[in-house]
């Protein structure tokens, strides 16, 4: 007898590894170096891993189901700040295709693969069809350099010259039949990198709203000059940037059972991205046992001289 198992049942199956697994197995064999992070524990983060491929940082989101729109905020605004690429894991999309998810990338585990070796991955899907990657500066470069005007290629293309235009600014990509004639008149160089075009374009997106002493601390550091999101779904409070000058910030928790873990995670963030992290500690007494452990520490008090303190 032959048994069917359905879809939450296959999920569920021993023999199946799960999409965590399968990623730290490939981030084993591809990523010379990575952190899984592992706070929150029990409800939703916006970070999994932090990892280093063979030309540029991932910030990672594992995500097995829906992804929600705090996650993918948080995701991206930690990668505007701190120079990563940020990246959904997902089994919803097929081995080369990626999908564009609000400016990060969706990936399958082949995909991420790719990703790490530095492989280029030049196709995606969104709700409007399949599209291919090209670089829009070499398009240009090329046109010119072949004598075409915008209104040759145009023709030679089939679209308009107003869409050539869009081209060539980086505000449109190309169907696989506009791709197929590009690479016939310009060669492979003219195709993209999917990754390249997402950290390429990636903007800072208004954050969450913190908690007090969140905001409050990001606040002080835009005041000189830094580029700051409050996070709430990841084991540091504050992201921010200034120039080459990176800083994060993590906020000792209200419940003391969470404080080791929490810091362990931040760590490796910091550890993982290389900036400087610092802790806001709630009291007297847990500043001075957390500055003997060997953490930068502050207080309320030094909330606006953030400055001096990260210099």
């Amino acid at each position: 007898m032959i048994v069917f198992l359905d879809q939450t049942e296959q999920r569920m199956s021993y023999d199946m590894p799960s999409l965590p697994d399968e990623v730290v197995r490939i981030l084993e064999e591809e990523s010379k170096e990575y952190s899984v992070i592992e706070y929150p524990e029990k409800s939703r983060k916006s970070i999994d891993v932090i990892a280093k491929g063979k030309y540029r940082k991932f910030v990672i989101r594992i995500s097995g189901d829906h992804t929600s729109k705090d996650e993918t905020k948080e995701l991206r605004n930690f990668s505007v700040i701190l120079g990563g690429t940020p990246v959904i894991v997902t089994d919803e999309t097929e081995e080369d295709i990626a999908i564009g998810k609000g400016n990060v990338i969706g990936l399958s585990l082949e995909g991420l693969s790719r990703a790490l070796r530095g492989e280029k991955i030049f196709i995606y899907r969104t709700r409007g069809g399949i599209f291919i990657k090209i670089r829009p500066d070499v398009l240009k470069r090329k046109r010119i350099e072949m004598s075409y005007s915008m209104g040759d290629l145009s023709k030679l293309l089939g679209v308009t010259r107003k869409t050539i235009y869009d081209y060539e600014n980086g505000e449109s990509d190309v169907s696989i039949e506009v791709a197929e004639k590009l690479i016939d008149i310009f060669g492979d160089e003219i195709i993209g990198d999917v990754c390249d075009g997402v950290q390429n374009n990636l903007s800072l997106e208004e954050p969450t709203a913190g908690e007090g002493l969140s905001s409050k601390i990001a606040d002080s550091l835009a005041k000189i000059g830094f580029l700051s999101a409050t996070l709430r779904l990841t084991a540091v409070d504050v992201v921010a940037s200034k120039g080459s000058e990176k800083v994060l910030v993590t906020i000792e928790p209200k419940n003391s059972e969470e404080t080791e873990k929490k810091l362990r995670e931040a760590i490796k963030m910091a550890s993982g991205l290389r900036t400087k992290l610092l802790v806001m500690a709630r009291t007297s007494v847990s500043a001075k046992r957390l500055q003997k452990d060997g953490f930068n520490i502050l207080t309320q008090d030094d909330i606006d001289s953030l400055g001096d303190e990260i210099i």
